[in-house]
């Protein structure tokens, strides 16, 4: 080949940035629904053509599959990083709580918890990501071990104080996602502290 001659690139060319793209399709099932949202809104959403938007994520019900792996994903490692920086204690269960408080009712986290809206509206399961309800409620309950085993307890004690957490952090999304305001979450918070400040 000669030097003059242009080299044609191998392969076909990215045409939009796949994590942009699914941030934007995430959103849009967040806000709308999976049932409500059409391949139009996935198409209108993202800009990209449907015939690229098959080529990379497939079906409608792919989509949705690689968003909600990818939310709980997420969601588990802001859960991990706020208890590992809440302290010790009854205080770092507390810290936690607030700083819990503070993510959900900030930004796109104000819609509720995906996961918990989806499994209401599809009874936890979808192709592609079956029994994701139960698989988010476990990883769930996994974190809240973590976050009550700060106060101390035997394990059947730890085991009790972790569903308490799971079933209050599952109403805090349902309350926020059905519209509550900051005082009426924050009296929640209180709530529990109340309950905490007894497992000392």
């Amino acid at each position: 080949m000669g030097e003059t001659e242009t080299r044609r690139p191998r392969g076909r060319p990215r045409e939009f940035d796949e994590e942009t793209a699914l941030d934007q399709l995430t959103e849009l099932f967040w806000e709308q629904g999976f049932a409500r949202t059409s391949v139009a809104d996935l198409v209108e959403a993202t800009g990209v053509h449907k015939p690229s938007l098959y080529r990379t994520f497939g079906s409608k019900e792919d989509v949705f599959a690689r968003c909600l792996h990818r939310y709980l994903d997420r969601r588990m490692a802001t859960m991990r990083d706020l208890i590992a920086s809440s302290g010790p204690g009854i205080e770092g269960i507390e810290a936690f709580l607030d700083a819990l408080l503070d993510e959900v009712l900030s930004g796109a986290a104000s819609k509720g918890c995906l996961l918990v809206a989806s499994s209401a509206e599809l009874r936890g399961s979808t192709p592609g990501f079956e029994d994701f309800g139960a698989t988010y409620r476990a990883a769930l309950r996994e974190r809240a071990t973590e976050l009550v085993a700060k106060a101390g307890g035997t394990p059947a004690e730890i085991e009790v104080r972790a569903g308490i957490v799971v079933i209050w952090m599952l109403g805090l999304d349902v309350s926020v996602r059905g519209g509550a305001q900051r005082a009426e979450a924050w009296a929640a918070v209180d709530a529990l502290k109340a309950v905490v400040a007894t497992w000392a």
